[in-house]
């Protein structure tokens, strides 16, 4: 895939939510059940994570926040437990560095024998790697997950999938449905809908439930990556803004980033409305039918077919684009969902938010 735009313009960044452009009525608005995660709690824990994950270097395992809130480091010494202590999160003891659970990662994703609807990733609460794969499938794979012993944890769970294309509202293209994301700016002054890849792998151009024009796809990374942009052919007309609906109330957005894993974000889509949960890890890996993602963020934020390229967030930071999950309903034993992080879709494209 190459890049499109030329350059990736300074300044305060912004982001906005197409859905904001179409009809109030495409989106479903689900009662506020769950509290919006705090912006500046959000920011503050990542950032200790971040410092304590650098100050560490390799006796650091991870950071993420455990069932009450409480930003734990897993650490591999006494020495780095201090550090943590002194610095206000929660040392814990493992036994396992990152490299070497990020190298059992690699080698499953060498492997070629990982089921449709399979993913895999590091767990940093139970230092493991997480290998979830549907009842019935990838014997083969499995046998290679456990060849490395306690360093892997199996799960039987139900597939996931990609989630797009039913017919009736939010963004379209000829029959198939998808959720507008990010909307963007280049640095030659363009403006782009960022949503999941594949939905503009369909490539042409794209509509809002009322039939206007959006614009053509500029660019599209699937699989691999899971997301593209859509052009937006006549800002003028559009009439792009800043912010997210949150529960169908303007939530304004200044950045992007990613919360701890434990952390609280929510999305929207055009088919489950506003929904909320918690990041369970980065950099997962994630074998769909049409093929293989890598560096995937999988939560347990409900998501169903029609909110592929909607946008996730925490407080007042973008986090992701939906890219897939479990279908058949959110609460089903063993839900996860799967979503593009945000940050390097607009690393990869040059793009700021609008």
């Amino acid at each position: 895939m190459s890049p499109f735009l030329p350059s990736r313009p300074g300044g305060r960044v912004r982001l906005l939510v197409l859905g904001l452009l179409l009809a109030v009525a495409a989106l479903l608005v689900a009662p506020a059940a769950s509290a919006a995660p705090t912006g500046a709690q959000s920011a503050d824990q990542a950032a200790t994570a971040d410092r304590l994950t650098r100050a560490l270097g390799a006796q650091g395992a991870g950071a993420y926040l455990d069932a009450s809130g409480r930003l734990t480091v897993n650490v591999l010494g006494a020495r780095a437990a201090a550090q943590v202590r002194a610095a206000g999160a929660t040392p814990k003891l493992v036994t396992r560095s990152s490299a070497s659970l990020e190298r059992v990662r690699a080698a499953l994703d060498a492997a070629g024998t990982a089921p449709a609807g399979a993913s895999w990733g590091v767990d940093l609460a139970s230092n493991t790697v997480l290998v979830s794969v549907p009842a019935g499938r990838g014997s083969a794979f499995l046998a290679r997950a456990r060849s490395f012993g306690a360093a892997v944890r199996v799960e039987r769970t139900p597939a996931v999938r990609t989630q797009a294309f039913y017919g009736g509202q939010a963004i379209y293209r000829g029959g198939s449905r998808c959720s507008a994301g990010f909307n963007t700016r280049s640095g030659s002054g363009r403006n782009y809908v960022l949503t999941a890849g594949h939905c503009t792998d369909l490539g042409g151009t794209w509509t809002t439930s009322s039939g206007q024009t959006i614009g053509p796809v500029a660019a599209s990374s699937f699989p691999g990556n899971d997301f593209g942009a859509i052009r937006i052919s006549n800002p003028a007309a559009l009439d792009p803004r800043g912010g997210v609906l949150h529960y169908g109330a303007f939530r304004d957005i200044t950045g992007a980033g990613r919360v701890p894993v434990g952390g609280s974000a929510c999305k929207t889509g055009s088919t489950t409305g506003t929904t909320c949960g918690t990041v369970q890890a980065y950099n997962v890996t994630v074998r769909y039918a049409e093929g293989t993602v890598y560096g995937m963020t999988r939560t347990n934020i409900c998501t169903q077919p029609g909110d592929s390229g909607g946008a996730m967030y925490a407080g007042s930071l973008a986090q992701g684009i939906t890219s897939g999950g479990t279908i058949g309903g959110c609460s089903q034993s063993g839900f996860q969902s799967f979503f593009q992080p945000a940050d390097e879709a607009l690393s990869v494209y040059g793009l700021t938010l609008l």
